[in-house]
């Protein structure tokens, strides 16, 4: 090969290996995974006692979710409860990584694991510790359950629901 023929070949490679780099620098923004998708809606439990598929009603479309057996089981009882989704975004369904429920009947609740605080009764919430002022004497039964609690936490009286029961096994 001659000089400008080299010349040449190595222009030409600089050009193509400038294009492939600058092809590579975008490839990885397009599939980098996007952060976690939530949506916001109306739980619903679709189908028969032998297969039963939850739905989240957002406005007035409906979106199939995907959840462990764990979350599955939770969110069926929670069916006609506003509540907060998170996860993936998916054709099929929407893929639940985490739930909290908002509001039963339009109106706000409290979602957390039941625990004694000393001599009172406290909700765990993803946002923080809440004391209740004179929880319902079901609660009792209820330490280490996951609930939804309506009306005023301080002082009642409050509605509640079980989200998912309590994993702890009995007293002897």
């Amino acid at each position: 090969m001659t000089g400008r023929a080299w010349l040449a070949a190595g222009a030409l490679a600089l050009v193509g290996g400038t294009g492939s780099a600058c092809h590579l620098k975008s490839y990885p923004a397009a599939v980098v995974p996007s952060q976690r998708d939530s949506l916001v809606g109306i739980v619903s439990v679709t189908g028969t006692s032998f297969e039963q598929r939850l739905v989240l009603r957002v406005n007035d479309q409906s979106r199939a979710l995907a959840a462990s057996s764990a979350d599955s089981a939770a969110l069926s009882r929670l069916g006609g409860v506003e509540v907060v989704v998170r996860g993936t975004s998916r054709i099929g369904a929407f893929e639940v990584a985490t739930f909290e429920a908002l509001r039963v009947d339009g109106a706000p609740v409290a979602d957390g694991v039941l625990l004694r605080d000393g001599e009172h009764l406290a909700l765990r919430t993803q946002h923080g510790r809440l004391v209740l002022g004179n929880p319902p004497a079901a609660f009792d039964t209820l330490i280490g359950a996951r609930v939804w609690v309506g009306g005023p936490l301080d002082k009642g009286p409050n509605t509640y629901g079980v989200i998912a029961p309590s994993n702890r096994q009995s007293d002897p």
